[in-house]
């Protein structure tokens, strides 16, 4: 791909700093394949020498003109991208060596699928315990779990931008659980989702993390993407059955979660 030609895909980076975001990025550009790489920044007046980011012909970087938060920042991305596959990415989650190529060429084969994921290996910064980040793969199968919980890890997502265009991409009002918003609302509207079996990204537990930092904040999102999904469809029991297991996450104790990631037993 050359600096005006019209990449097929655009990885999506949105970040505040993070000391991990020059790896990811260069395991992007190391890696080759037919996309661009935007870093969008949501820290006016974090430089691009400031981040340790190179010049390179494939890797864009934005800088938003103000703190925006990061469902807007993503979206706001995906009106600034090029090509027309969206592959995210979080600025601290390490992509494995060929994602581009391996989530192109799903696509490639499967032209009725509109998004796509993979498996992702989750790591615990602290004690460098590894663990597979599971889902199902089919369809049927990953709408089935997503009614329960979100089972897609946000950083190996991928999607037509064209598909989700009608829907309006992510919910702005989702401060946290947007993804999981996104993918309800996708389920609502009849789009296609495919899974690839076998991890392209890995999962880096730490404090700074959202899911570990701002654990309740996100559950309490996640609840509200679920319960307005229940309330589409009128299920009274859904609704009774989402509420008491949002509650029970609720009250399990940040210490326990902890406990159970140093082991690699969960996300």
């Amino acid at each position: 791909m050359t600096s005006h030609a019209t990449p097929a895909a655009t990885v999506i980076i949105p970040t505040m700093g993070a000391p991990q975001l020059g790896a990811v990025v260069t395991g992007y550009l190391d890696d080759g394949g037919d996309a661009e790489i935007l870093v969008i920044v949501d820290k006016p007046g974090l430089t691009r020498e400031e981040l340790g980011l190179p010049e390179h012909d494939r890797l864009r970087v934005e800088v938003n003109p103000a703190n925006i938060g990061l469902t807007r920042t993503l979206n706001r991305a995906i009106g600034l991208s090029r090509g027309e596959i969206m592959i995210r990415n979080d600025d601290d989650d390490l992509p494995e060596p060929g994602r581009v190529a391996a989530v192109l060429a799903k696509f490639d084969q499967e032209p009725a699928t509109d998004i796509v994921f993979s498996l992702a290996t989750g790591r615990d910064q602290g004690t460098g315990r590894e663990w597979t980040i599971d889902a199902p793969m089919d369809d049927a199968g990953i709408k089935q779990a997503l009614l329960k919980r979100n089972v897609i890890v946000h950083s190996t997502l991928a999607f037509r931008k064209k598909s989700l265009a009608p829907i309006g991409f992510y919910d702005e009002t989702f401060r946290y659980a947007q993804d999981y918003d996104l993918y309800l609302r996708a389920i609502r509207h009849g789009l296609r989702f495919s899974g690839i079996p076998r991890s392209l990204v890995t999962r880096i537990y730490h404090d700074r993390s959202i899911t570990v930092a701002r654990r309740r904040q996100q559950i309490m999102f996640s609840f509200a993407a679920r319960i307005v999904h229940v309330a589409h469809s009128g299920d009274l029991k859904g609704a009774v059955g989402t509420i008491v297991g949002y509650t029970r996450l609720l009250l399990v104790p940040d210490w326990m979660r902890r406990l159970r990631r140093a082991l690699g037993k969960g996300r």
